[in-house]
């Protein structure tokens, strides 16, 4: 007997038909039939009477029935324990990245995370709930939930190996609201080589290649064959919602 057993004899008892069963249940009528006798083996006991115009329990299927009931509440009630901590996040590529190596709030591993460019989160965040909203947009219309300021301390990024002719290319996300891009053109726009390309990931392999310079975050030296480029950091602010 298993708990699929235990649903498969409520839905019985409540319609009193195993042909309303069988629809109801998606099985065929022999299936739940020989479900039903399994069950009755088991416990030991005859739980329907049947008859030409149905099921009537016995009042054995009458305590079982209400053991059942039970049983089922008590796995759901369980199972949302387990799952109680487990939230659905939208977030962009980048500040993910930042989560996995600094702060450590989201766990990949029992959290669903949706992730999207920072141009697509609020509309994102409008046709979907979410527990938790990380953006570098400041997002208005979430008046239902706690909005935390924070920032990451970004530095001009590049390869320890570089060479001086590639330091005229300055690597930025092709959004548009990128703070990070945002900030690159900027400083950069009109003296040096602006390059596009759509992902954070894609950026940091060129950079890493020695093809030139990124305004990234500096826990990136850490983890990247990267170095300052120049000392000085740029703060870049972003937005968590709760």
């Amino acid at each position: 007997m298993n708990f699929n057993d235990l649903a498969i004899f409520v839905d019985i008892y409540e319609t009193g038909s195993l042909n309303q069963s069988a629809i109801q249940l998606g099985y065929a009528q022999s299936n739940l039939t020989a479900r039903l006798k399994k069950l009755e083996l088991d416990m030991e006991t005859r739980l329907f009477i049947r008859r030409y115009n149905g099921l009537t329990p016995t009042k054995n299927g009458d305590q079982f029935y209400l053991f059942a009931k039970e049983a089922i509440q008590n796995l759901t009630a369980i199972k949302q324990t387990f799952n109680a901590d487990k939230k659905t996040i939208l977030i962009s590529e980048l500040l993910l990245n930042d989560d996995i190596n600094n702060l450590q709030t989201i766990d990949i591993t029992k959290d669903t995370i949706t992730i999207k460019k920072t141009s697509n989160i609020a509309s994102a965040s409008l046709k979907n709930s979410f527990d938790r909203i990380v953006s570098f947009l400041k997002l208005k219309h979430l008046s239902d939930m706690t909005e935390t300021r924070k920032t990451i301390n970004a530095y001009y990024l590049a390869s320890p190996a570089i060479d001086d002719a590639k330091c005229a290319y300055f690597f930025v996300n092709r959004d548009e609201t990128c703070p990070f891009r945002q900030q690159t053109l900027a400083e950069f726009a009109k003296d040096k080589v602006v390059i596009e390309l759509d992902s954070f990931e894609n950026i940091i392999t060129c950079i890493e290649a020695g093809q030139g310079i990124a305004l990234l975050p500096g826990y990136l030296t850490k983890t990247k064959k990267l170095e300052k480029w120049e000392g000085t950091s740029r703060p870049i602010t972003y937005y968590s919602y709760e």
